[in-house]
């Protein structure tokens, strides 16, 4: 358990330079919240905001798939059964970002998933599985000017994934056969990334964030070795406080990864389709109920999977 120890040591490490007395406090009378001169940026999930700044992001949601049809071939019969499974997925995180001065801050971020079927059949074809995320890094600024922000972040990254897989089983059953595919399987992947994160004001009403990121790290299992995966992710952002005088922000955009840590066996890449809407009528906290599609296809079935997400965000900034 090295792995477990380095990040121990990283947290420490970092949380002593957050509470060092070069700590700067940021002014009480300026707009906490993601903003380049008064436009408020309204970020989506997988695509994070390169500002500098103290903050606490605490979120929960519920995903289901849709409109997804998976074909079983029976041996022996030369017949095909047909069905739409049935999946149910729980998720959850928080974040926690300290600004040590006005050109870096260090964060902390841990997520939790778990996912079942609500039938027997979608139990027996799909699995249960459970993943849990912890990432450490420290983020500093690059550049800045009046519309413009650049930002990079270095990451250490571990996840947990378990997945309770019965689909051989459910295959020895229809075949009168027998496989040695394993029905219990556990992962650990512990993973270093690099970020570059852009944001740009339009106008007061119009922005634009843009995240690329690679990692490289060491996954624990079966048949694995390290693997370079990357991520693309940008958003529109409108703010129509300034605009039509609500309180609201939209942000709509999307997301590109070569590979989702919460699936253990999907084809390459994994795309995301995200429109979240914020209330932000304080300077310094956001309610945001965000809805997004993700798209991707599992190696077992060679059938492309829509999941429904919908998760609400609160975000406080210091």
């Amino acid at each position: 358990m090295n792995y477990l120890r380095k990040i121990f040591l990283y947290v420490l490490l970092l949380f002593g330079l957050a509470n060092h007395q070069f700590i700067k406090a940021q002014s009480s009378d300026s707009i906490r919240l993601p903003s380049l001169d008064n436009h408020i940026f309204t970020n989506i999930t997988g695509v994070d905001d390169p500002f500098i700044n103290t903050k606490f992001v605490l979120n929960v949601g519920i995903a289901n798939l849709f409109n997804t049809e998976i074909s079983l071939n029976i041996p022996e019969t030369n017949k095909t059964i047909s069905f739409q499974p049935q999946l149910f997925y729980a998720v959850g995180g928080l974040e926690y970002q300290q600004a040590i001065n006005d050109w870096s801050a260090i964060h902390l971020r841990t997520i939790g998933a778990a996912r079942i079927g609500d039938n027997a059949v979608s139990i027996a074809t799909q699995g249960i599985s459970a993943a849990t995320f912890f990432g450490i890094g420290m983020m500093f600024k690059l550049t800045e000017y009046k519309d413009l922000m650049l930002s990079g972040s270095i990451d250490l990254n571990n996840t947990s994934f378990t997945y309770i897989s019965l689909a051989g089983k459910f295959e020895d059953i229809i075949s009168d056969s027998s496989s040695n595919q394993q029905v219990f399987n556990q992962f650990q992947i512990l993973t270093g990334d690099m970020q570059f994160r852009f944001a740009y004001r339009f106008t007061q009403t119009l922005g634009l964030m843009a995240n690329a990121s690679g990692s490289y790290g060491e996954i624990y299992g079966y048949d694995s070795d390290n693997e370079i995966n990357w991520s693309f992710g940008t958003l529109l952002s409108v703010d129509l406080k300034d605009w039509i005088h609500i309180p609201f922000g939209i942000g709509f955009g999307g997301t590109v990864v070569s590979n989702d840590w919460q699936f253990s066996d999907t084809k390459n890449p994994v795309y995301t389709v995200n429109l979240n809407i914020s209330f932000i009528n304080q300077d310094d906290l956001s309610i945001a109920w965000e809805n997004y599609i993700q798209m991707f296809e599992q190696d077992q079935f060679n059938q492309t999977y829509n999941f429904h997400y919908s998760r609400l965000y609160l975000s406080y900034y210091f």
